[in-house]
């Protein structure tokens, strides 16, 4: 095992955190765990040769990604270690949120005092310390998009600020959305740019989350070509890249 991985400090003594949350089950006990979790920086086995994460299967067929929080629980590993990445939670819980029917969650110290974590304790984690959770939509229908200025006044603002240090995106939009079968319309942010969404939308949904009421879901879309072109039929972007 390399001397790096030897010397990692993830931040989190897992044992010692849910033994804490044992003692004290409170809410107040909960967000300490929380906030522990998501601070944690965790090693985690991938392959070789195109950096894709290790999964581990139960006898259930269920699917983990695996995480360690140090070297001798990494150790415990009974495969071939080909690359070991540091990733946060976070990281590990968006591929989990884009592959819901392929992953049924984390799983930290899996060959230890293992913490599982399915898709319920991943969205309370990131409601309990981000006031918010994080679900992917696979749209069924024609999704129905209009212009709206239903928007308290700060949120174009804060939303053109975020994007404007971020290279990769050229134009966004604030619209209504539902799906044929759908009674409401909800927000949806339209966002024209390159690149993965996991390293954009989290940024987005922290930037925007102050400005919604209480309860509203919001859902955050990469436009193509045939979205782009109905949203400017509509309205105008309220954030537009400017010309080098």
């Amino acid at each position: 095992m390399e001397e790096w991985i030897q010397k990692h400090d993830s931040g989190l003594d897992l044992t010692t955190s849910m033994e804490r949350l044992r003692d004290n089950p409170s809410v107040e006990g909960k967000l300490r765990f929380f906030a522990e979790l998501k601070a944690a920086r965790l090693l985690v086995p991938c392959h070789g040769e195109n950096g894709s994460i290790a999964a581990l299967n139960t006898p259930e067929k269920e699917v983990f990604l695996p995480a360690f929080c140090s070297a001798d629980e990494l150790q415990k590993w009974t495969f071939p270690l080909e690359k070991v990445s540091v990733l946060p939670l976070d990281a590990l819980k968006h591929i989990v949120i884009d592959n819901p029917a392929q992953l049924a969650g984390v799983v930290i110290n899996p060959f230890g005092k293992a913490l599982l974590l399915r898709h319920p304790q991943l969205a309370e984690i990131d409601s309990g310390t981000e006031g918010m959770t994080l679900a992917r939509t696979d749209h069924q229908g024609k999704l129905d998009i209009r212009a709206t200025t239903d928007f308290p006044v700060g949120l174009p603002k804060a939303l053109a600020q975020l994007l404007a240090t971020r290279p990769e995106v050229y134009r966004a939009w604030i619209l209504l959305a539902r799906e044929e079968k759908e009674t409401r319309y909800h927000k949806l942010f339209l966002i024209d740019f390159d690149g993965d969404r996991r390293l954009l939308f989290p940024l987005v949904a922290k930037a925007v989350q102050p400005y919604m009421k209480p309860g509203e879901s919001f859902e955050l879309m990469k436009a193509d070509f045939g979205l782009l072109q109905r949203a400017l039929a509509v309205s105008e972007p309220v954030y537009q890249k400017k010309k080098a």
